[in-house]
């Protein structure tokens, strides 16, 4: 058979081996051996680098119940968001969803009751006669609305010592008069009471609603003083 081509300064085993300086020979040999040492430790740092999923083992406990054995992916960290970050939508989705769902605070119930400001001023009423007008509009009002679910809650046994009023004033019967009849339009219940024998319109008072449901029908109105 033909000859073996020859070697490399003694380094790889031939038959018929060049002849070559020593010194060369010892260089390539050493650098030979330099590049397929460090192949290999490359390989090797390749192989033991843990990858993102690398498994872990399980306690000794948990390894002998779980139905594969020894390694499992469900015990891997997992890692939060990084300091800074927006969070993503489905971490804000259950913080909006609890703000859409929480009730919104009702608003109070209150009655609204009405005077006439010149009964004092222009006519001299004593302040009794007025607040006796007042009681008796408040308590037709509550009266005639005893069925309705909003009174009911007004006027319940736990609710009686907490109960509402705003009072206001107009100038005279014609305001007066101009409020109830806007009222009757716009469907809210009330008393304008009539005494008598006079005949005339001394005060009004509405049934107990919700104060955003009728508070602007008031807003001309001032505090009664």
């Amino acid at each position: 058979r033909p000859p073996a081509p020859a070697g490399v300064g003694g380094c790889a085993g031939t038959d018929t081996p060049t002849p070559m300086p020593t010194a060369t020979a010892r260089s390539v040999c050493t650098l030979s051996r330099s590049l397929a040492f460090s192949g290999l430790a490359a390989r090797g740092n390749r192989a033991r680098a843990p990858t993102a999923l690398s498994p872990r083992r399980l306690p000794l406990a948990e390894r002998r119940s779980h139905p594969r054995g020894i390694m499992s992916h469900n015990h891997l960290p997992v890692a939060g968001p990084r300091a800074g970050s927006a969070p993503s939508a489905n971490q804000q989705a259950p913080a909006e969803a609890g703000r859409e769902g929480a009730p919104a605070p009702s608003s109070p119930i209150v009655q609204y009751v009405v005077l006439r400001r010149d009964l004092k001023d222009g006519l001299g009423w004593p302040l009794g006669s007025i607040v006796a007008q007042a009681c008796h509009a408040s308590v037709a009002a509550l009266w005639l609305s005893k069925e309705d679910d909003t009174t009911a809650q007004y006027c319940a046994p736990d609710a009686l010592d907490h109960m509402h009023k705003v009072v206001l004033e107009l100038k005279g019967e014609e305001q007066l008069r101009n409020l109830s009849k806007k009222l009757d339009e716009a469907g809210v219940l009330h008393k304008l009471w009539i005494e008598q024998p006079e005949d005339f319109a001394t005060c009004l008072a509405t049934k107990p609603y919700r104060k955003d449901e009728v508070s602007p029908f008031f807003k001309k109105c001032k505090l009664a003083r």
